[in-house]
């Protein structure tokens, strides 16, 4: 499958504007008919120094990275990696261009802070075949609207194919110094297409996705969650297809997405992310926080049939950094303050994803969408509004008592801090279970929202997570180490026209969801893929498996874990320490009795979960990479 890039690269903005306080929003509304650009050649993923045609004596040309702006949430303006330039310089490539070619790439300045507002800028400049067919200069010393990248695209004039020789010029706008260090993005050879967009009807429904990053199934009503922190899913789920048993592929988000998105597992799809933030800086460790442009995406599938696709995410590890966003035609994101304090919420609202998209959709409503929503308010820290704020109870710690557990956690996880009290753990429950009822009141106003645009009637809602949370039921804090119930038991609920009402004891898991919601649109899912369609007729019998390279064994030791899953039973085992757990769900699903050493199942089981390991095909190659990981690792408390 070959790499695809959205068209509309520019509606990133969305979110730097509303950020800075603009009071004109850009235009969403798209045409009639998609322009779907694939790849020939990635020029970005890696950089050969005899591309230099000339540079600065004191300055080279290298490959890098900047980030001309650093406001909280001006996406537009984040870190991207880049071919640096520094003014004056040409980089030439000699490609094999397709007929209808097209170079698509991005440019930005990062300002020199020393420099003044009389600066020189940096013109650029794209020459084809030694004539010039576009230039724009950039100065973000003058202008504070210049602190950011523009995303450009240039058709080469290519009738039928041939080789093209294409420069990249950088050179002074001004007898100044200069500005800053300009460099160039996203720079790769496209065959473009267009096609006209699907209508949305009740036959043909829209598919939109809402995925609530850490949230437990058990922490619901309709899951059992007694009294119920929410009321609004609840309602929901009394008119959907409600999967009783929906297991989440990785107890953390970059795995588990990457394979809800893909349809494979994480020793498929590669993204198993880093140890810490010094592994993110080796090539291969960074490269397991990137999804491999080679792996064919559900937008990616989507679009192709004329389905426009959208995303909305406020966690800064699913972003475009990272290549979560390959395929969606419209990808909007909201970025993290580098500067922000530990213990304190670090990503957008529910309130602010969804009006986002509500934007959106009042614009192309018209036309059939896969969406996919991405909601941070139940992830730690546990923030709630000051109105859904339990009090804290008496003597506990300041820093629990803000539902703050930076440093504490992994201090407790890792044996060096005795547990908490049976007070602090209620009080984090509580806190947790006020971010579920903030995020689910935020839920009623969306589909309030879905009804007012005239949609709901042809829109199929899914609503899931990516992994559950641990409040010390098997001693640890947080997720990502653990493969007990409370960390990958996640909702899965299926509502709208067409879907019959019920409730499903069949095992379903993160992987499942590409080759049903391709069965909702209507579209085969690719071939290969381990899931099934979950709306189809189903064995009962069948096994699903979770895996983490973070897990650590009941004595402390940290080392890679995985879990076979079916319905009555749950073994974990660490392979590289031939070590086993064994659990009976039926008589003991708070998974407290190990019974490896005795059950006389222990053995298929463990060939079982042999044979699902051993078909895994191994992830593609992949050169890309998102250097500003380490940050956003960290601020989500996944390494410190």
């Amino acid at each position: 499958m070959k790499r695809r890039f959205p068209a509309r690269l520019a509606l990133l903005a969305l979110v730097a504007l509303a950020a800075a306080g603009c009071r004109r929003e850009p235009d969403l509304r798209l045409p009639d008919r998609m322009r779907i650009a694939e790849v020939v050649a990635d020029l970005g993923g890696t950089f050969d120094r005899s591309a230099v045609a000339s540079e600065r004596a004191d300055a080279p040309v290298r490959f890098g990275g900047i980030e001309p702006s650093t406001r909280y949430r001006d996406v537009a303006g984040a870190y991207r990696p880049a071919v640096l330039a520094p003014a004056p310089a040409v980089v030439r490539y000699r490609l094999d261009a397709p007929a209808g070619a097209v170079l698509h790439f991005g440019v930005g300045v990062a300002r020199d802070r020393t420099a003044g507002r009389h600066a020189a800028g940096i013109r650029f400049a794209v020459r084809v075949d030694g004539r010039e067919r576009w230039a724009r200069v950039v100065n973000p010393a003058s202008q504070r609207a210049q602190r950011r990248w523009w995303d450009e695209r240039v058709d080469l004039g290519v009738t039928a194919p041939r080789a093209v020789d294409v420069e990249l010029v950088t050179a002074l706008d001004g007898s100044g110094p200069p500005a800053g260090t300009p460099g160039w993005s996203r720079l790769a050879l496209v065959r473009e297409h267009e096609r006209a967009r699907q209508a949305a009807t009740a036959a043909a429904p829209n598919v939109l996705v809402l995925l609530v990053d850490t949230l437990r199934a058990d922490r619901l009503g309709c899951y059992g969650a007694q009294p119920s922190p929410s009321p609004t899913v609840d309602r929901l789920a009394a008119g959907a297809l409600v999967f009783d048993q929906a297991i989440a592929q990785a107890p953390w988000t970059m795995p588990s997405v990457a394979s809800i998105l893909t349809g494979l597992p994480p020793a498929s799809h590669g993204v198993v992310g880093a140890f810490s933030a010094d592994d993110v800086m080796q090539n291969d460790e960074g490269r397991a926080s990137f999804l491999p442009w080679a792996i064919e995406t559900l937008p990616e599938r989507a679009e192709e049939a004329g389905i426009t696709t959208v995303g909305v995410t406020s966690n800064a590890l699913v972003s475009r950094a990272t290549n979560y966003s390959q395929g969606f035609e419209t990808w909007l994101e909201f970025g993290m303050d580098p500067n922000f304090a530990e213990g304190e919420r670090n990503w957008a609202t529910a309130r602010d994803v969804n009006d986002t998209f509500v934007r959106w959709l009042r614009a192309n409503g018209r036309h059939r969408f896969f969406a996919y929503l991405h909601y941070m308010d139940v992830h730690d820290p546990y923030t709630p509004p000051p109105a859904l704020r339990p009090p804290p109870p008496p003597g506990i710690r300041p820093q629990l008592a803000q539902g703050d557990l930076t440093g504490i956690a992994r201090e407790v996880n890792i044996g060096k801090a005795p547990p908490l009290s049976p007070p602090e753990v209620a009080y984090l429950r509580a806190l947790y279970d006020a971010e579920i009822a903030y995020w689910d009141g935020e839920l009623a106003r969306l589909l309030a929202a879905l009804a007012d645009a005239g949609v709901a009637d042809r829109t199929i809602v899914v609503v899931t997570a990516d992994h559950g949370e641990e409040f010390q039921e098997h001693g640890r804090l947080r997720h990502r180490i653990h493969l007990y119930e409370e960390s990958i038991h996640v909702p899965l609920l299926v509502h709208g026209p067409g879907i019959a009402p019920g409730r499903v004891d069949r095992l379903a898991q993160g992987v499942d969801l590409f080759p049903t919601i391709a069965a909702l649109l209507g579209l085969p899912a690719p071939r290969g893929l381990p899931g099934e369609n979950l709306l189809a007729p189903g064995d009962g019998a069948r096994s699903v498996v979770a895996e983490t390279r973070f897990g650590r064994t009941r004595d402390g030791r940290q080392t890679p874990l995985v879990a076979l899953r079916t319905r009555r039973w749950k073994l974990i085992e660490a392979p590289a320490l031939g070590l086993h757990e064994l659990y009976d769900l039926a008589a003991d699903p708070s998974e407290r009795t190990d019974v490896w050493a005795r059950a006389r199942e222990s053995a298929e089981l463990d060939a079982t979960l042999a044979r699902i390991a051993a078909a895994a095909p191994p992830p593609p190659a992949s050169a890309g990479r998102d250097p500003d990981v380490a940050r956003k690792l960290r601020a989500l408390g996944y390494v410190e």
